[in-house]
């Protein structure tokens, strides 16, 4: 237990420095004054549409505790305090601490954590697919509101990119054609194991009757994310315009994926970046106000965003560690070292064979 404990202190420690470091790049005074006129009331409905977001992504973690039949084994106040906690072990280098979401389940349901393991991972992709959806369709119903330049390219691949992984998924022989062609590119080859072992867990939870009512439930959260950052925007004097929504919502999913793609725990520093230059690049044009607030509204959507829920997630895992971390999730994390440490023995000794 103690070894995940670390990785999420480790990965809080090293958000703090590089939000340090970002704030030695930023005016100071000028942050300050824009947080000390800032109407504060309007975080209240800024913080509800949080709270909305959480229950269409809970919707989703019960829809696939139903996949893998632990819906029925666990309370639903349980299941709750579980995926809540889950916000404080995403913010872990590289997410590893998450595993520790699938042992507690294990514990509560006694579904395996090879089962378990990938729904954690399939609400990654999910809101992956999600975001990629309502970006690209948010970029088309906006026109000229959201200029791309460029980007547009890079958008339009990643669309063909999610259809074609969604469509290998479901044909095997496909899946395993595309998996054998990245085991023989010199760049990728390091993925293919990981690859191959996460497609063969994970073919009942990603399959289309499964992702598309999924996805449909990450829009919506992602949806409500964005209306959020659009009222918070209007503090900043922009006019709430359906102009306006639109660019937020492409704002903030390409920001997040941007965040999730960098490997830094929780998209520190980045996704802020990322969203002060879209809010100059993209809202800036036709709401010049924007541009001298940009990264104090850039560090604001980055609290409510991503830090609001891994605090509210760190609040209930203190309040309910009996509950969670019990002495069978203790039995079983160091049940599972044993046997990673025999199979890297094993794997070690016929290499020397």
């Amino acid at each position: 237990m103690r070894k995940y404990r670390n990785r999420i202190l480790t990965g809080i420690a090293l958000a703090f420095v590089i939000y340090v470091v970002l704030l030695l790049f930023i005016n100071t005074d000028d942050l300050l004054s824009h947080l000390a006129v800032y109407p504060w009331e309007l975080l209240i409905p800024v913080i509800l549409l949080k709270f909305l977001a959480w229950v269409f992504r809970f919707w989703e973690w019960q829809y696939y505790l139903g996949v893998i039949g632990a819906r029925e084994k666990i309370s639903l106040f349980d299941s709750l305090v579980l995926y809540l906690s889950g916000y404080t072990m995403a913010v872990s280098p590289g997410k590893i601490a998450e595993v520790l979401k699938a042992v507690i389940l294990k514990v509560k349901t006694s579904i395996p954590v090879s089962r378990s393991a990938p729904v954690v991972i399939a609400e990654r992709v999910v809101d992956g697919v999600a975001v990629v959806v309502v970006a690209f369709v948010t970029a088309l119903l906006a026109g000229q509101a959201i200029d791309l330049g460029g980007y547009g390219i890079l958008l339009a691949l990643s669309s063909v990119l999610l259809a074609v992984g969604l469509v290998a998924i479901q044909v095997r022989p496909l899946a395993y054609f595309l998996l054998g062609i990245i085991g023989r590119l010199p760049l990728l080859s390091r993925a293919y194991r990981p690859l191959l072992d996460f497609y063969e867990s994970s073919t009942e939870v990603l399959k289309l009757r499964h992702v598309l009512p999924t996805s449909a439930m990450g829009a919506a959260a992602h949806l409500a994310d964005a209306f959020g950052f659009t009222i918070m925007l209007s503090g900043f004097g922009l006019e709430i315009t359906w102009a306006l929504f639109l660019q937020a919502t492409f704002i903030v999913g390409i920001a997040a994926a941007i965040g999730a793609l960098s490997g830094i725990p929780n998209g520190a520093g980045i996704t802020e970046v990322g969203t002060t230059e879209m809010l100059i690049a993209i809202v800036g044009p036709t709401n010049p106000a924007i541009l001298p607030v940009a990264a104090t509204a850039a560090l604001m959507e980055g609290f409510f965003h991503k830090w609001f829920r891994v605090f509210f997630g760190m609040m209930v895992a203190l309040i309910f560690r009996k509950r969670l971390f019990t002495s069978s999730v203790e039995e079983t994390l160091a049940e599972m070292e044993t046997e990673r440490a025999q199979q890297r023995a094993y794997v070690a000794e016929s290499s020397t064979v």
